[in-house]
């Protein structure tokens, strides 16, 4: 009966010690267990809020994928769209593959960040300072990060592994190739010849989430596919990118969206910019065939993120975890005689873009004009990590919440070439006008009256004003950093005598 007894005394001590160092640790004298137990009259969302006070992000990247593409991806709308919200005039500022994911890799414009193009001297990730990368910031606030997938075109095995990632697992050889493809494997260098390109990015994300759960520390997983972009074999032909095995003739019937377009193989072009100026017809055939291949492309990239969602709910932190998915820039499917993106028309600008996770209204939808340079800034405030440089984008959270957000009134839109200074046309986009110029060669739609750009305005003299305007804001920002990208300009003056 005593050795009863004191063993029960010694159980209740450890249990009292157990107890007060745990309160001792919060510092402020609670922890959520004790909350819970003995002031019940606390906020019950107290426990939830310490929990996601670090959520976990994982950022699901495509590759040249349209944004009514989405239409077709039934499981990402059902787990991210459904269950999120969707921005539905997102848009990727500077079209093109490396420029974009430059954005996406430092919050900045292609002014700050140095990449302009694919490749030259302005161009690929040669391009970019590897230290100057965002993810950084989120290993130096305690967070695990990894990165899967494609990263900025011209990255090879022997390039420097970028500052910040635990894990590191990017596309070296066969980029575009689909099934012949080489990764850096996280020091552990792999050559894959008879497997999918999506399989294997999905697999590796999934391994990530699961290794980075495991350990109790908020994550950050960047998965970043290659759908649906056209497929480049070793020898450098371009083709159709390939379908996984079950998807193929999934989409053969299916009517491009495109060919409702009254910009689809548009009549005259003569007035459009150098660009879309001397193009011929598109075939139609070859445009079907090219839509059908990518969409096909893209159901793998919709099972991925079903397996993703699926294994952040096995592990017990898909309630603390923001999903954002996009694309690195539109594309053109026939309108104004154009296949293809690099270039500022709507087609190309447009991009995907949905965000699931705590404190996100399901089925909720935001028509603010956001871009890709704006991803990174609302990342780090999600997770409460302070950027380490002065970043040109704006923080979506407040919106997020379902909160009013101010928001700039004109955002900047460029391209860049291999040559020169390394700049082609920019302009700015406004919630009226889009307008842009190299110097000498220019394009300026009214989207109210226009809104599939087929007659530019640049040499109208009743947008003379317009231009004016536009062009003021344009010299301010393509030269822009940090609050300067924001601004609010105010009203663009009207049109003297507007005609359809």
């Amino acid at each position: 009966m005593r050795g009863w007894a004191q063993s029960i005394t010694a159980a209740l001590l450890v249990v009292l010690v157990a107890t007060l160092a745990t309160v001792t640790a919060n510092g402020d004298g609670t922890t959520a267990d004790s909350v819970s137990l003995v002031q019940t009259t606390q906020d019950p969302s107290r426990t939830a809020d310490a929990k996601a006070s670090r959520p976990n992000v994982v950022f699901v990247l495509t590759d040249d994928m349209r944004d009514d593409d989405l239409d077709r991806m039934p499981i990402t709308r059902r787990l991210l769209a459904d269950e999120g919200m969707e921005f539905t005039d997102a848009i990727s500022p500077h079209p093109l593959c490396c420029p974009a994911r430059a954005q996406l890799a430092t919050g900045q414009y292609a002014q700050n960040n140095g990449v302009q193009h694919n490749r030259g001297v302005h161009g690929g990730f040669q391009a970019l300072d590897p230290t100057h990368e965002a993810s950084s910031w989120f290993r130096d606030a305690g967070y695990r990060t990894g990165f899967v997938g494609k990263f900025l075109n011209g990255y090879g095995p022997r390039d420097v592994r970028p500052a910040g990632w635990t894990r590191w697992d990017a596309l070296t050889r066969g980029v575009y190739d689909y099934v012949d493809f080489s990764m850096t494997g996280d020091g552990d260098p792999q050559r894959y010849t008879d497997s999918y390109i999506t399989s294997v990015i999905e697999k590796h994300t999934n391994d990530d989430v699961r290794d980075f759960a495991a350990t109790g520390d908020p994550f950050v997983v960047y998965a970043w596919h290659l759908a649906p972009h056209y497929r480049i074999s070793p020898e450098g032909g371009r083709g159709l990118p390939p379908a996984a095995p079950q998807d193929e003739g999934m989409f053969r019937d299916d009517r491009p969206a495109s060919f409702d377009d009254p910009a689809f193989n548009e009549d005259d072009v003569t007035d459009q910019p150098a660009y879309l100026r001397h193009l011929s017809p598109v075939s139609p055939a070859e445009v079907s065939a090219e839509n059908t291949a990518r969409l096909e492309a893209l159901q793998s990239v919709d099972r991925a993120v079903g397996s993703l969602v699926e294994t952040l709910d096995e592990q017990g932190v898909l309630d603390d975890t923001y999903i954002v998915f996009s694309s690195d820039n539109g594309y053109s499917l026939g309108e104004h005689r154009f296949v293809g993106k690099d270039v500022l028309t709507d087609e190309a600008l447009q991009v995907p873009l949905l965000v699931r996770g705590p404190g996100i209204a399901p089925g909720s939808t935001s028509d603010l004009p956001v871009t890709l340079v704006d991803l990174p800034a609302t990342f780090a405030a999600l997770t409460g990590v302070s950027p380490a440089w002065q970043v040109d984008g704006t923080s979506l959270l407040p919106t997020l919440r379902g909160q009013d957000q101010d928001f700039r009134d004109t955002t900047l839109i460029q391209t860049g070439r291999t040559l020169g200074d390394g700049w082609s046309h920019r302009g700015v986009r406004t919630s009226r006008y889009l307008y842009g110029t190299d110097g000498t060669d220019g394009f300026l739609y009214d989207l109210l009256l226009d809104p599939d750009e087929m007659v530019n305005r640049i040499d109208d003299p009743d947008y003379a004003e317009v231009q004016t305007a536009l062009e003021l804001r344009r010299s301010e920002l393509v030269t822009c950093a940090g609050w300067t990208c924001n601004q609010v300009f105010g009203p663009v003056p009207d049109p003297s005598s507007p005609t359809p």
